[in-house]
């Protein structure tokens, strides 16, 4: 399974290298795209840093470029899909509206941008909520742990019925002979 992960990682990953590297040279087109979503929702949001669509994408980009970069590298996998899966959703709302689209041909274009964008955000979910790959190793030395102390607390049981055992028998020995040399004595 990690050979597949450490192929799966980087191929996840480039989309959002390529993009924020693209996204940062040039944010003009991608701003333009997304401006009349961006501005009224800008409008209504306090916290963001900026009001400036193409500022808000070359934060993006940078975030993009950033996360995927870690993504690829394998550093902090579960934080930077989540981030990754996150940044998604507004591109998923604001750049493939291909209900709002009028040509034909342009709406298939962006339908199906749309649904390669979801299906990214679903494989990152996925990523983000699979199993560390720490997991198996963590288990196995808890369970070698505890097979240790079973079998330690094993020979200390069997220890203890053997001392009695011995104990047992050596008394028996000294009654016996304390009976044999009282018949002998009579």
């Amino acid at each position: 399974m990690q050979p597949i992960r450490t192929l799966a990682r980087p191929l996840m990953a480039a989309p959002f290298v390529v993009t924020g590297i693209e996204t940062l040279r040039d944010p003009g087109s991608r701003a333009e795209k997304i401006a009349p979503v961006i501005k009224p929702l800008a409008d209504r949001v306090s916290w963001l840093p900026t009001k400036d669509p193409e500022s808000l994408v070359r934060l993006q980009g940078a975030v993009c470029l950033s996360t995927g970069a870690l993504l690829a590298l394998g550093r902090f996998q579960r934080l930077s899909t989540l981030v990754l899966a996150g940044q998604l959703v507004p591109s998923l709302l604001a750049e493939h509206r291909f209900w709002a689209e009028d040509d034909p041909e342009r709406r298939a274009t962006e339908r199906s941008q749309f649904f390669k964008t979801a299906g990214l955000f679903g494989a990152l979910l996925v990523a983000a909520t699979a199993p560390s790959k720490y997991r198996p190793i963590k288990t196995a030395r808890a369970g070698a742990h505890e097979a240790k102390l079973q079998a330690a607390l094993a020979r200390s049981e069997a220890s203890r019925k053997a001392e009695r055992a011995r104990r047992k028998a050596a008394k028996r020995v000294t009654n016996t002979r304390k009976k044999a040399a009282a018949k002998v004595g009579h």
